[in-house]
């Protein structure tokens, strides 16, 4: 199901030993990229959120926050840092005999030096997986559900938008058969009036003529439409992510249109155009926000 790259959900487990609130925010983006934010320091429980999430969620800019209370998270515990206080102890007595100091070198001078204690916090890590795992799951099932209600508005739209294209496809190919060969005429009609009681070469007026209806022959740019938007409408059905697919689809069509802008004089046909680029713009803006 195609969903939206907006939306939000929660997650709360509550259990003997203690309780996880998960809150996720997510937003339109061209990648998947996580923003993890939580009250206990442990990179094997971030590197497993992150997995989870990403096997969730393929794109957008997703912010989560995991709050962990009630819960024996951490053991503080001070620890000697013996390397540093070596160091120090060898550069203190350099120094007393150098420069022939009279004072012991005892623990007040080596207290100075900092780094010699370090305070580790000890996470209990494998104990409190199983809860934010839960709680993150339930958050995740609450974003999903509203990324895929927001991801059938978007669809409902661009469809709409889409059937107009068609129509408005379907009305500049009725002009475009007739246009080259109206051209032609005007184009035959007007040199025979600036040239009229000359001597003219009229197999050469004929094939400039021919030439120039070519130029704005827009069959195949009608065609290559055709097919982009039998692709698009494929593309809403689809059971997988496609916002990237529908924005390639729509610089393609956009170019498309232009080349038609560009070769015809038609004035109908211009003003179609200009409907056509309007409701392109439109889902391109809702197609950025599809996963």
């Amino acid at each position: 199901m195609i969903k939206s790259m907006t939306g939000y959900g929660v997650g709360r487990i509550k259990e003997e030993d203690g309780e996880c609130l998960v809150e996720i925010k997510s937003l339109n983006n061209k990648y998947c990229d996580l923003n993890i934010k939580n009250n206990f320091q442990s990179l094997e429980i971030e590197q497993k959120i992150e997995k989870l999430i990403k096997d969730r969620v393929s794109r957008g800019k997703v912010n989560i926050l995991i709050k962990v209370e009630n819960y024996g998270l951490t053991e503080e515990k001070i620890i000697l840092n013996e390397d540093v206080a070596d160091s120090c102890y060898r550069n203190l007595k350099v120094l007393k005999e150098k420069y022939k100091l009279k004072d012991e070198i005892g623990i007040d001078y080596m207290l100075k030096f900092k780094d010699i204690f370090k305070i580790v916090k000890e996470e209990e890590s494998a104990k409190i997986w199983p809860l934010v795992e839960k709680a993150l799951n339930l958050a995740l099932d609450s974003l999903l559900k509203m990324r895929e209600r927001e991801g059938k508005v978007l669809v409902a739209d661009i469809r709409k938008r889409v059937k107009k294209i068609q129509k408005l496809i379907d009305k500049i190919e009725k002009y475009s058969k007739s246009s080259p060969l109206d051209y032609k005429d005007k184009f035959l009609s007007k040199i025979k009036n600036m040239t009229d009681g000359l001597n003219v070469d009229e197999g050469r007026i004929e094939l400039e003529a021919a030439i120039f209806a070519e130029k704005t022959d827009i069959a195949e740019e009608i065609t290559r439409l055709k097919s982009h938007l039998i692709q698009f409408d494929d593309l809403l059905n689809s059971e997988e992510s496609v916002g990237r697919k529908m924005d390639f689809l729509t610089q393609e069509i956009n170019r498309e249109v232009n080349t038609i802008g560009s070769k015809t004089n038609d004035i109908e046909v211009t003003s179609l155009v200009v409907l056509v680029k309007s409701e392109l713009e439109k889902i391109r803006e809702q197609a950025r926000n599809i996963e």
